[in-house]
């Protein structure tokens, strides 16, 4: 998919500046499945899931750093097979998200600043950098190695465009690595 062709699910892809945008920008995934896979009541309806994707992966959606300390309680309430996206599209504008090819589909990361108890999220972990000038499309990097050393992280990943990871989401369709060419200095 090109930034030509149209988007058939209307994300958020650019800087988010208050709380209202970022609770929009889990809203946008969540309509992406519909009501039935989503803000599915857990526990007694003590814990709420995000997403449920249709190849039954429990997804979570974090779009600011303070609700990245619920981590670990998710994951319990959950049992197994969470998988994370954080909306990380404030940190790779700013350029404290850099990320940059390695080799065939796959890319590097080095984050300053990083949300660092993202590195304890034991699923899946994507990180969704938006409408990226890098890569000239709405991608998410799906990571494979997250390290963390103080306030930076590193890792390895592959990218995945954000509107073929819905159609994941929504109906199981293949995820393909998304390729780039890097731009000319």
């Amino acid at each position: 998919m090109t930034q030509s062709e149209p988007r058939p699910f209307p994300l958020i892809t650019t800087y988010l500046r208050t709380a209202a945008e970022r609770r929009q920008w889990t809203l946008r995934y969540q309509r992406v499945v519909g009501p039935s896979r989503s803000e599915i009541r857990l526990l007694g309806g003590r814990r709420r899931l995000d997403i449920l994707a249709f190849n039954g992966m429990k997804m979570e959606f974090q779009q600011a750093k303070e609700t990245v300390q619920n981590t670990h309680g998710k994951e319990l309430a959950h049992a197994s097979g969470v998988g994370w996206v954080f909306c990380a599209i404030n940190q790779h504008s700013n350029a404290d998200l850099y990320v940059f090819r390695q080799g065939g589909s796959r890319v590097g990361f080095v984050w300053n600043r990083a949300w660092t108890l993202i590195g304890e999220c034991n699923g899946t972990i994507w990180l969704d950098l938006g409408d990226s000038p890098t890569f000239g499309a709405h991608v998410l990097l799906e990571a494979d190695n997250f390290e963390v050393d103080g306030k930076r992280a590193t890792g390895t990943g592959v990218l995945r465009d954000a509107q073929e990871f819905c159609y994941w989401m929504r109906d199981g369709s293949p995820m393909i690595p998304y390729t780039w060419t890097p731009r000319a200095a």
